[in-house]
């Protein structure tokens, strides 16, 4: 079943909720942290109601949708309850002894329509196509969120460090990362390798405007 709602946004901290309008133990019959798929203005994925006692209940929306969203007054939300979390790396054969590969080069590779930056990115470290990756990820158009991309990243054996914020600083970028910028619509993802930026929507350069990178995720080649 689809429990569909209005509702309005708002901050807690560094975390970003949007508030439930109804009691969520009378309507759904659930208690606890209820797993979910939630969307949100078409934006698709996954997370766990949080419980604030009561049947009162928040839905968290993680950094990477929030940045994808219009924000034009209340926001058009629905959910439908999971038995659990999908896990792309469930039963996957490689593992951080045995990745899919060493990545000793990157070919380029152009994603299909806008939407597909992530994907595109996991492509070009992985040496697989773009629709493999789509069907591993089990994630289209504007769907791979940062978390679908580190599961990805898990299912394939790369061994990553956190998130570097680099407000727009220049830095001098570790061997192989993957690199988050904004754009003049959504956030957008691209792969750095050896003193080379390559790009999913605009091809492969050897700079790139630093002010507007946020961030880059190491991928630790040994």
């Amino acid at each position: 079943m689809t429990y569909s709602f209005k509702s309005y946004h708002y901050n807690e901290g560094n975390r970003i909720f949007i508030k439930i309008p109804f009691n969520v133990w009378d309507t759904c019959g659930k208690k606890g942290n209820i797993p979910v798929k939630a969307v949100i203005e078409d934006i698709i994925f996954e997370c766990k109601l949080i419980p604030k006692g009561k049947g009162e209940y928040i839905l968290p929306v993680n950094n990477d949708i929030f940045n994808k969203l219009s924000l034009n007054g209340e926001l058009d939300v629905k959910f439908t309850i999971l038995e659990q979390l999908t896990r792309i790396n469930n039963n996957s054969p490689y593992n951080k002894d045995n990745p899919i590969r060493h990545i000793e080069s990157i070919n380029y590779l152009k994603q299909p329509e806008n939407g597909y930056c992530g994907q595109t990115c996991i492509a070009m470290l992985a040496g697989i196509s773009i629709d493999e990756v789509i069907k591993i990820m089990k994630s289209k158009k504007w769907q791979a969120s940062i978390s679908k991309v580190l599961e990805t990243l898990d299912y394939f054996g790369f061994s990553y460090k956190k998130f570097v914020y680099t407000q727009g600083e220049k830095v001098n970028f570790p061997k192989c990362c993957i690199i988050n910028v904004r754009s003049p619509v959504k956030n957008h993802l691209l792969v750095y390798f050896e003193g080379v930026f390559y790009d999913p929507t605009s091809g492969v350069t050897y700079d790139y405007k630093y002010e507007y990178i946020i961030s880059f995720i190491e991928i630790i080649e040994e």
